[in-house]
C-alpha cells in the first residue's frame, strides 16, 4: 500500500468510523485498504474478511465497467450523489446514494479510491407506496372557488386571471411564499378547464429522495434493477388529466431535461426501457420562489421554464390582504369547531386585533395551525379570547409591540366592559400568585393549563419573581 494512503487512513480513521455512513477505501491494486462497520452492515462482511482483499473477488457481479471505486481508481471518475442498486454477496438488495472519489498524491498520481454511502434500502417499499398514493390524489369538490377566501381585490382579479388560463388549457407557473394556497389555485385551474373530469395527480417535489425522482414521475420497467415492477410514474397516471408539480426547484435539472422533452414530445420512457409512451397531460407547476430567483439560483432550466411560464400567476402573502384574515380566521373557526364541541362560536375583538398586526410568515397555513392550536386550549366560554402564536414569529411581534406607546388604562369603574373585564381578570390573578408556590399550582387553582395561565400573564403584563417560575 502507498505510504501517503496508509498514513492518511491513519490520520482520518476515526472520523471514518464516527460520521455514520458506510466507508471504503481501496489502494491502487484495488484491494480493500479501509472498511467500516457501516459497510460490514450494508454488505454482510466482516472487515477481516474485506480488507486486502480485491475488489472483484468480493463483488463477482461487478466488473471493472460497473464498479465506481475501480473507474475512479483506474478513469480517475469521480461520482456525487450517485444512486445504486445492487445485491450484496449475500443475496440482500441494497439501495444506496455514495460519492467515489479517486484520492491522488500531491504530484497528481492516483495511489487508490474512496466511497461513502448512505443506505436507501429502507426507502425502496416506501417509493412504491409512494407512487400509489400519488396515483390515487384525485379532485375533491369543494364548490365555489375551490376553498379560496377572499375580499381582497388583487386575489379577486388573480381568480379571474387564473379561470381565463384554466380555459386556455395552457401550462402554469405559480409561484408565492409558503402557505399562500397555490395548490388550491392550480386546482382552480383544473376544475374550471377542459380536463375538469380527468385525474388531477399531485407531486410534492421537496418530499421526494434525488433517486426516486426519474422512477415516480416516469414509472418503471420489470428488471429495470432490482427489485422493480412494471409500474406506471405519476406523469402517466395523469394522462389526460392535470399534473401538479409542487416545490418544482426541489426537481433536479437532470430530470427536468426529461420532463422537459416529455412536454415538448408528448412522450417519455420508463426507467429501463428504450419504448416511448404518449401521453396527453397539462402540467401546473409551484415554487415558493420567483421565476427570477430560480434563475438566478440556476435551480430550473432557462429552457422548462419557459415552456411552463406560458401562464403566471403570482399569490400575494396574507401580511398583503388585511381583510381577509377575519374571514379565513371565521372559516377556519368553523373548519374547527369540533374541537370545542362548537362552543366557541366568535373570536374577540382583541384577538382579531392581533391577528391584523401579526406579519403571519406562514401565511394562511400559519393562520389555520395558530387557530386550531388556540381553539384546543380554549378552557370556556363561547369566544375564543387569546391567541398562541408559535415562537418563531413572536420575537419580531414583540419587537413591533414594544415599539408602540403603551395604553393608558381608564381608572377603576370606567371604561368598556372589555377592559373592566382585563382589569378583574388581572386581580384575580395576581391573588392567586400570591397564595402559591408556582405556576403549576396556580395553574391548577385556576383550572386552566399552563401555557393557557403563561399567556394571561403576558397578556396582562404580570411580572413573576425567579421563585414563582417553577
Amino acid at each position: 500500500m502507498d505510504a501517503d494512503l496508509s498514513q492518511g487512513i491513519a490520520l482520518f480513521g476515526d472520523f471514518f468510523d464516527a460520521i455514520g455512513l458506510s466507508v471504503a477505501i481501496i489502494d491502487q491494486d484495488g484491494r480493500y485498504a479501509y472498511y467500516n462497520q457501516e459497510c460490514s452492515q450494508l454488505d454482510e462482511y466482516t472487515a477481516e474478511q474485506a480488507l486486502g482483499a480485491y475488489l472483484l473477488e468480493l463483488y463477482p457481479e461487478l466488473d471493472e465497467s460497473n464498479s465506481t471505486l475501480l473507474q475512479a481508481l483506474r478513469q480517475g471518475r469521480s461520482y456525487r450523489n450517485h444512486y445504486q442498486r445492487y445485491r450484496n454477496p449475500r443475496g440482500k438488495a441494497v439501495h444506496q446514494v455514495h460519492t467515489t472519489l479517486p484520492l491522488k498524491r500531491a504530484d497528481g498520481r492516483i495511489v487508490g479510491a474512496v466511497e461513502l454511502s448512505r443506505d436507501l434500502t429502507v426507502v425502496s417499499p416506501l417509493h412504491q407506496a409512494l407512487v400509489d398514493l400519488q396515483q390515487g390524489v384525485a379532485e375533491e369538490a369543494d364548490g365555489g372557488l375551490m376553498g379560496i377566501i377572499t375580499d381582497d381585490a388583487a386575489m379577486k382579479q388573480l381568480i379571474h386571471q387564473a379561470r381565463r388560463l384554466a380555459r386556455a388549457d395552457v401550462q402554469v407557473l405559480i409561484h408565492g411564499e409558503t402557505g399562500t394556497g397555490k395548490e388550491l389555485f392550480a386546482r382552480l385551474l383544473h376544475q374550471e378547464g377542459p380536463r375538469a373530469d380527468r385525474p388531477f395527480v399531485v407531486l410534492n417535489c421537496a418530499a421526494l429522495p434525488e433517486p426516486l425522482f426519474e422512477s415516480t414521475l416516469f414509472g418503471t420497467v420489470r428488471g429495470a434493477f432490482t427489485g422493480a415492477e412494471d409500474r406506471r410514474g405519476v406523469l402517466e397516471s395523469a394522462h389526460g388529466g392535470t399534473l401538479f408539480l409542487d416545490e418544482i426547484n426541489s426537481l433536479p435539472l437532470s430530470i427536468q431535461g426529461k420532463l422537459l422533452r416529455a412536454l415538448q414530445e408528448g412522450t417519455f420512457s420508463r426507467v429501463g426501457s428504450g419504448a416511448e409512451v404518449r401521453v396527453d397531460v397539462r402540467v401546473v407547476v409551484a415554487s415558493n420562489e420567483s421565476p427570477q430567483r430560480m434563475l438566478d439560483e440556476r435551480k430550473i432550466r432557462p429552457d422548462l421554464l419557459y415552456r411552463l411560464n406560458v401562464g403566471c400567476l403570482a399569490v400575494p402573502p396574507l401580511r398583503e390582504r388585511l381583510r381577509d384574515i377575519p374571514l379565513l380566521a371565521q372559516a377556519f373557526l368553523r373548519k374547527h369547531g369540533k374541537v370545542t364541541g362548537h362552543r366557541v362560536q366568535r373570536i374577540s375583538h382583541a384577538v382579531m386585533e392581533r391577528m391584523l398586526r401579526y406579519h403571519w410568515p406562514g401565511n394562511v397555513r400559519m393562520l389555520e395551525n395558530v387557530l386550531l392550536r388556540s381553539l384546543i386550549l380554549c378552557e370556556g366560554g363561547d369566544e375564543l379570547d387569546f391567541l398562541l402564536l408559535e415562537e418563531e414569529g413572536e420575537t419580531a411581534q414583540r419587537r413591533a409591540e414594544e415599539r408602540r406607546p403603551p395604553a393608558v388604562p381608564p381608572p377603576d369603574g370606567e371604561g368598556t366592559l372589555e377592559q373592566r373585564m382585563a382589569r378583574y381578570e388581572r386581580r384575580l390573578l395576581v391573588d392567586c400568585l400570591e397564595g402559591c408556590a408556582n405556576l403549576t399550582e396556580a395553574a391548577r387553582r385556576l383550572g386552566l393549563p399552563r401555557a393557557t395561565l403563561q399567556y394571561k400573564l403576558k397578556k396582562h403584563g404580570i411580572q413573576l419573581a425567579r421563585t414563582v417560575l417553577g
